[in-house]
């Protein structure tokens, strides 16, 4: 299968490196050693394959809006066909399906075209609108002031058959009209055709002007209608998930998202019509045009190319999937969350912290992620259809229950309201969510972490006291997380990084909204009992780091842009080095290996530490400070199996609960005791850079004797 999709790639393996392969089989450079001879694995394979620019796939924001569509199901496997109904007046259109890669750059390939099946044109009845039910707050049901909006009612245009020897990805079917332009207007805010006139005395052919517009799209009437072609028999080392529930969440076509309809005088999500607590799968994506950074060509596309472009055997799968086709999870070394993965399943997670106790190590380039808890219901639209209509009700916004079936509120919603029990994103992530958009903060990593193993290769490990390393600006966005002491933090936890910022709106309590001032970034890891590796990056942009080609690349708020003009940019300032080769570190450490690693880059080996670090307990004392006493204990830890001390945790309490200390070699911890205890039982553990957590000893008892400071 990999040696006929090379056929034209190994046809040009002759030609001299200086000519350029602009549609070709997409290599760089011809002078190193050729990948495509003897491909490693599908994805090096598929990336020898010619690529297409962004001009002929990119869309303005969401598109034209005389031509939207949507897909029937948000994945298919291999040899499964999908469905597109399409709304448009058109009498002449066709279909360009795409997939995500690197391709030499390029960013895409168009895998096939079809044309329309119905008979054109073809007009589609307005959108159901179904009424939501909610529980009163006397008793009873009442209804919800938004409509669900479910186009299922659509009639099918055009299918395509996913190949059998297709290669899974993120896929999108551009939806190109190919009728006279007469008459047509695009840029809705401004009024002007973004199409260059014609003609030798036009604006255009004046010198110079056209180096200008050297970019413009070659048919920018259209859009675009995502969705994952997954392997369900592959067994390849990287699972990619996609944050299509977020994309689906955010997305207001026919009047309403999660969030209520956008009001643009304001310029922000409130306001306007209320929030609708279900939104339809069966709608075309309009979320690009206001909200560009909860699409795929924020965070997922840079990730794509970026793995893809250092031959990663890599699959994809939708976040529908995680929930449904939760075994298949199993089948892989790591599972990936990449992008603004805000919402969740409950059976969703259930699937994924199932596959960490079975050894699958997770990897969270997302941040603000596993936050509201949703679930699913059919389409309204007669087809009994499952997984095509998201509920969730944010109950914790309204203080009280408002879903008549289950919990649909934050996961880490503590109060009684929620009768499932808090179950924050830490527990299984590592880092919670704490400060709301817009960031564009760079990460900042201090001379403390230059010693962990995740920073080797990199400029960090050669950091001195008092050095300090910046990335980029926009890593850090445009929302990010913290490691909070909670009681839910992972066993083993440690921190590789720590950004302080002041003026923030930091996020904490359920239901209560955001306050601003100081928060700490951390990026974390942990070694679960299972020995599955756990990385939480607490970004959503890490992989602005990766790779320089993206949306919202000038760091300018999405909702603050014109829409209409959003596309795939180029950042000038990346991509980051640094961050390049600690992603390349954590996948070594978490057993996978990049095939065609590019230049600058260094391969890493897994680590071979797997002996525990030590630690003891040096002092233990109280002080009296009025009618509180504050106990203060200090030690010392130490790493014999080739690592280094990463953290420390204390309990105080015989085990029963365990809290980050501070310092490494040499740590301390300090808390205040319950009034009517008299003594207090103290145990410390150690976790070095591998993960590799300490078993914790008895301790020591000892009898509080508050003393006052001199």
């Amino acid at each position: 299968m990999i040696q006929q999709r090379l056929r034209t790639c190994l046809s040009l393996a002759a030609i001299p490196a200086v000519l350029p392969l602009a549609g070709g089989c997409g290599l760089p450079d011809l002078a190193v050693a050729y990948p495509c001879d003897t491909p490693a694995n599908e994805i090096v394979a598929e990336n020898c394959l010619g690529g297409h620019p962004a001009t002929e796939w990119d869309i303005n924001g969401y598109g034209d809006p005389s031509i939207q569509g949507f897909g029937t199901d948000i994945s298919v496997a291999l040899g499964e066909s999908i469905d597109f109904k399409i709304d448009t007046d058109s009498d002449d259109y066709r279909i360009d399906i795409y997939r995500m890669g690197y391709y030499g750059g390029m960013g895409a390939r168009k895998v096939d075209s079809v044309e329309p099946s119905a008979v054109l044109p073809q007009v589609q009845p307005e959108c159901l609108r179904g009424a939501i039910p909610v529980l009163a707050e006397g008793g009873g049901l009442d209804t919800w002031p938004a409509p669900l909006v479910d186009c299922g009612n659509w009639a099918v245009s055009a299918s395509w058959r996913a190949p059998e020897d297709a290669t899974s990805g993120i896929y999108f079917a551009r939806l190109v009209r190919e009728d006279p332009v007469e008459g047509w207007v695009r840029n809705d805010r401004f009024g002007r055709s973004p199409l260059p006139p014609t003609g030798r005395d036009s604006l255009w052919e004046a010198d110079g002007f056209r180096a200008v517009m050297r970019n413009p799209l070659r048919e920018p009437r259209a859009s675009h209608v995502y969705f994952v072609v997954r392997d369900d028999d592959g067994r390849s080392d990287l699972l990619f998930q996609t944050s299509d529930l977020t994309w689906q969440a955010y997305n207001r076509y026919g009047g309403h998202s999660v969030y209520g309809r956008l009001n643009p005088e304001r310029l922000r999500l409130h306001g306007g019509e209320p929030r609708a607590p279900k939104v339809s799968y069966n709608r075309p994506f309009e979320t690009r045009h206001y909200r560009a950074v909860n699409m795929p060509f924020n965070s997922e596309y840079p990730m794509v190319r970026w793995l893809e472009r250092n031959g990663y055997d890599v699959s994809y799968s939708s976040g529908v999937d995680t929930d449904r086709r939760g075994e298949e999870l199993l089948e892989h070394r790591v599972f990936l969350s990449v992008g603004h993965d805000e919402y969740w399943t409950g059976r969703q997670r259930r699937n994924v912290e199932a596959a960490r106790a079975a050894g699958v190590h997770l990897a969270f380039f997302s941040s603000n992620e596993v936050y509201w808890k949703v679930r699913w219901e059919t389409s309204i639209d007669g087809s009994g259809q499952p997984y095509r209509t998201l509920v969730t009700y944010k109950d914790s916004q309204d203080h009280r229950r408002l879903d008549p079936v289950e919990w649909t509120g934050e996961f880490r919603d503590h109060r009684s309201i929620n009768a499932e029990g808090a179950w924050p994103e830490n527990a299984l992530t590592g880092t919670l969510f704490t400060v709301n958009a817009w960031r564009n903060d760079p990460i900042i990593v201090d001379a403390e972490f230059a010693g962990l193993r995740f920073w080797r290769n990199t400029q960090v490990a050669r950091l001195r006291s008092g050095e300090r390393y910046v990335s980029i600006k926009g890593i850090l966005g445009h929302e990010w997380d913290s490691d909070i002491d909670n009681g839910f933090r992972p066993p083993g936890l440690f921190r590789v990084a720590a950004s302080t910022f002041d003026n923030v709106l930091y996020c904490v309590h359920p239901g209560r909204g955001c306050e601003t001032g100081s928060a700490t970034h951390h990026a974390v890891m942990y070694r679960h009992e299972s020995g599955a590796l756990v990385f939480g990056a607490g970004t959503l942009q890490w992989s602005w780091g990766l790779d320089a080609h993206h949306d919202t690349e000038t760091g300018v708020p999405p909702e603050r842009q014109n829409g209409s003009d959003t596309r795939v940019g180029v950042d000038p300032h990346g991509p980051d080095r640094v961050l390049q080769q600690a992603t390349v570190n954590l996948f070594a450490d978490m057993r996978v290996q990049p095939a065609t690693l590019e230049e600058g880059l260094v391969a890493a080996e897994a680590s071979g530490d797997d002996e525990a670090p030590m630690s003891w307990i040096d002092t233990v004392s109280f002080v009296l400070r009025g009618d509180d006493v504050t106990a203060y204990v200090t030690g010392a830890a130490s790493d014999g199996g080739g690592g280094v001390v990463a953290a420390l945790e204390v309990s105080v309490d015989g085990g029963a609960t365990w809290h980050p200390a501070r310092g490494r070699e040499k740590w301390s911890y300090s808390w205040q005791p319950d009034a009517a205890a008299r003594e207090v039982s103290i145990m410390v553990r150690a976790v070095d850079d591998s993960g590799n957590l300490e078993v914790a000893g008895e301790g020591v008892t000892v009898e509080i004797r508050a003393r006052r400071p001199n």
